[in-house]
């Protein structure tokens, strides 16, 4: 390999990648989506067997259930809180890497840099949606019956 065609660290396609840790970097991509797909999945299994004990529709549900509109209220919260948690982590990572486009000029994505700044908008971005997905849930939950 000639050294003109070394990789150094100016030439690095994430410059600023020893800022952000990588677990400071997945949280904001991965944990908002898991939460959203756990609490989907735990309100809808839990109130369909609340709802549908044998498989006729209830009006409301079994005597037994009274601890149901508050699990779905606890996963709906425990999501919101997970997304914006995401979310700042995010924020926190884009304000990290604030100089990465600075020190490499404004065509990152044509040129393939800048990943943890990428990363870090998208964390955002990925944060505050499924939060305002969670949100309307939550809203549903006050608005709707449960069964």
């Amino acid at each position: 390999m000639a050294p003109e065609s070394a990789v150094t660290a100016e030439a690095h396609p994430a410059p600023h990648r020893r800022r952000v840790g990588l677990f400071a970097l997945a949280f904001p991509v991965l944990a908002p989506p898991l939460a959203w797909s756990a609490h989907l999945v735990i309100n809808f299994s839990f109130s369909s067997h609340a709802c549908y004990p044998d498989g006729a529709p209830l009006r409301i549900p079994e005597a037994g259930a009274g601890w149901l509109w508050s699990l779905l209220l606890l996963t709906d919260v425990a999501g919101m809180v997970i997304g914006l948690a995401g979310a700042l982590v995010a924020w926190r990572n884009w304000k990290l890497t604030s100089q990465e486009l600075a020190e490499t000029g404004p065509p990152l994505a044509e040129i393939g840099e800048g990943r943890t700044r990428f990363l870090a908008m998208w964390g955002v971005l990925i944060g505050i949606g499924f939060s305002a997905a969670t949100l309307f849930d939550f809203v549903g939950l006050w608005v709707l019956p449960i069964c």
